[in-house]
């Protein structure tokens, strides 16, 4: 093989193990940014069943202290005649 020949498989050498270095790098920090953005998504969806909960919670306590059927009170007017009227 010519030395011209061996330069060239030495550069191609070269250039595939920086490609190959940024290329690892490059995956890490994506793995970094994948790790912290699960890590967010796990906060949010904890957040959101802590909302749900909440939400649930002061819809109960709605449903306790509310009547089931409305009430009317005026003029002395019953349900039965509010309802047919």
């Amino acid at each position: 093989m010519s030395s011209e020949l061996l330069q060239r498989l030495e550069d191609k050498i070269d250039n595939a193990l920086e490609t190959i270095e940024l290329l690892r790098l490059q995956n890490e920090e994506a793995e970094e940014k994948y790790s912290k953005i699960i890590n967010e998504y796990n906060l949010l969806k904890n957040k959101q069943a802590d909302w749900e909960q909440n939400l649930t919670n002061m819809l109960e306590k709605l449903d306790a202290i509310e009547p089931k059927e409305p009430v009317f009170k005026s003029n002395n007017v019953t349900q039965e005649e509010a309802v047919s009227a």
